[in-house]
């Protein structure tokens, strides 16, 4: 019987192929953006943040309790507090970790000056915590003291050349300070704010220039098998309130309020377009329903029941949006696959979200659960627009349908 019924159905929507091809269309087009949007909104914000973890930030940091408040060397983390830092994330079994000292200050060369951050790093353990030091466009990464890594941006800005000694000044507690060293390669990390504000030292040139012996954060790269946040709170409870440790989301909560609120406004969308494609469903069916009401009165009349007439009406709308949502589910992924090889958006543009410092190339996320979502969002809606006409259609008198005109 439920055959029977399914193959009625699929003959009544090909009677008149032009109406069905439109419901179809509208379907696959509503399937189509919400896939592509969803994708596109997860993917880029997870780009964002994949980055700055990647090439910069780590998963989380360790540092001095007030440092942030007044970011100076001296309100760091002495030797002993690294020591103590340490020793608590090799308890916690974290294996990659290196410990930084930021010096805010001045690099000066024979064609300019910039204001910088000289990022003082652990040659040895850095590159196993994130990605910047190997991002090498020229020359080569550090080796040892009195080198320095910069941005091509920088170098350009401050007519920089390979081998060219450069001087890096800072203020410390003790008075001015001043280290010449010699650029050995220029990195390009692709996140404009980092390649403009940043150059990199080792950690012994760094505590010289700053007069301080410590560091000023512990970077902390997990496994994506590990929650930062928990990780952290862990961290937190061990360390006690000395140290300050925050995970890349916790540090930067405007961000991780973008996102959520990015995912939030998703559902309106997600109800807009729903709410479109099931008003043209709806309306198309309930047009197909008045315009066979001497049919649907005959198929009653030779003993269809009225039961199975709705269900044979609301059969059609849900084939319908079904074959719309193969059509538009299919292009919508695979314009997705498409969009997961990266899109460039440039410098300037990546430049205008100031502090957020997105990347120039950004990458749109295709998985499963887009595709699902779509489909429960269509079907829902084909069943609710087909719930008036196929009701309509059940509530036919025989007599009266086989005399409509």
């Amino acid at each position: 019987m439920r055959g029977n019924t399914m193959r009625m159905a699929w003959r009544g929507l090909w009677r008149h192929p032009r109406r069905t091809i439109l419901m179809v269309l509208m379907v696959a087009f509503a399937s189509l953006v919400i896939i592509v949007m969803w994708g596109v909104i997860d993917g880029f914000m997870m780009s964002m943040t994949d980055a700055q973890v990647a090439v910069d930030q780590g998963n989380l940091k360790v540092r001095a309790q007030g440092y942030e408040e007044d970011p100076a060397p001296e309100h760091g983390l002495t030797p002993e507090a690294v020591a103590v830092a340490e020793s608590a994330l090799a308890a916690a079994g974290i294996e990659k970790s290196a410990p930084r000292l930021s010096v805010y200050g001045m690099v000066k060369t024979a064609y300019g000056a910039a204001g910088i951050e000289m990022r003082g790093i652990d040659l040895a353990r850095e590159p196993k915590v994130t990605t910047l030091p190997a991002q090498i466009a020229q020359g080569r990464g550090l080796a040892g003291p009195g080198e320095v890594l910069i941005s091509e941006d920088l170098a350009r800005r401050l007519d920089v050349r390979l081998g060219e000694r450069i001087v890096l000044l800072a203020q410390a507690d003790s008075g001015p300070q001043s280290i010449a060293v010699t650029a050995v390669g220029f990195f390009a990390s692709g996140i404009p704010t980092l390649d403009k504000n940043v150059l990199l030292i080792g950690l012994a040139d760094a505590q010289r220039l700053a007069v301080w012996p410590g560091a000023t954060e512990i970077v902390v790269s997990l496994p994506r098998t590990q929650k930062a946040e928990e990780v952290a709170a862990t961290l937190r409870a061990v360390l006690g309130s000395s140290f300050a440790v925050r995970s890349y989301m916790e540090a930067n909560p405007l961000l991780a309020s973008m996102i959520k609120m990015a995912r939030i406004e998703m559902l309106p969308i997600m109800f807009i377009l729903a709410l479109l494609a099931g008003f043209g469903v709806a309306n198309t069916v309930l047009f197909s329903v008045i315009e066979r009401t001497r049919e649907f009165g005959v198929m009653i009349a030779v003993g269809m029941s009225p039961k199975r007439l709705g269900r044979m009406v609301q059969l059609e709308a849900l084939l319908t949006s079904a074959l719309g949502f193969v059509v538009g589910g299919t292009l919508g992924y695979a314009l997705l696959l498409l969009m997961t090889r990266g899109i460039t958006i440039g410098n300037t543009w990546a430049s205008m979200a100031g502090d957020f410092a997105l990347p120039a190339k950004l990458y749109a996320a295709a998985s499963g659960q887009y595709l699902l979502g779509s489909l429960m969002v269509v079907l829902m809606t084909a069943l609710l627009a087909a719930w008036y006409p196929a009701r309509r259609a059940a509530a036919l008198q025989p007599v009266e349908a086989i005399r409509e005109t």
